[in-house]
């Protein structure tokens, strides 16, 4: 019984704790709550739930040019990190006017965009490694590990019809509700 009571009480306390940690806004605009957005034609993964409007992503889709020499892996992967406007949770990765972008998501998007022309040159000649690669656009980098950073996992896309996706932000919902389905089976009320 006593196990029972301080696995609740445990995860009574997570959940509590969490609740302040779950709160979504679009610190991009100006903090409003992120809501459905139907007629998403880019970044179509946050139609359930998006900071973004359509004419938000137009205009700012509109006006960055893909590099020259681009692959459309790097094309592709450009548009992951620019749809983070529409990310209902960037208040975690967007702060202070400044982009954190994860590590491990930087090194896929060098890796994809190596062989692209920057600045007269080839991306992979120009930087060591994805963490330069995004620093030298002036984002802010940390790693999936330090949490709070952008990254996507290009399983996700739903634009060649697979399944709905998220950018990954390690969500403590997601352990509070593990803790608590692991609770009910080992102690069920």
């Amino acid at each position: 019984m006593y196990g029972y009571l301080a696995t609740f009480a445990f995860t009574f306390v997570m959940v509590v704790c969490s609740e302040a940690e779950v709160l979504e806004y679009c610190s991009f605009f100006n903090n409003r709550a992120p809501k459905p957005q139907p007629t998403l034609r880019n970044c179509t993964w946050f139609k359930e739930n998006s900071c973004c409007m359509q004419e938000e992503i137009a205009e700012t889709f509109g006006q960055v040019k893909s590099l020259p020499g681009a692959s459309p892996a790097c094309q592709q992967y450009t548009n992951y990190l620019m749809c983070y406007i529409c990310a209902p949770y960037q208040n975690f990765f967007y702060k202070q006017e400044n982009l954190w972008v994860c590590e491990e998501f930087c090194d896929a998007w060098y890796g994809a965009c190596g062989s692209a022309i920057l600045k007269g040159s080839r991306v992979n000649q120009l930087y060591t490694n994805g963490r330069d690669f995004c620093k030298s656009r002036s984002y802010k980098v940390n790693t999936i590990a330090e949490k709070n950073c952008f990254f996507f996992d290009k399983s996700m896309d739903t634009t060649s019809g697979q399944r709905s996706g998220h950018v990954f932000w390690e969500h403590s919902a997601m352990f509070v509700s593990t803790m608590i389905m692991f609770s009910l089976v080992l102690y069920p009320l």
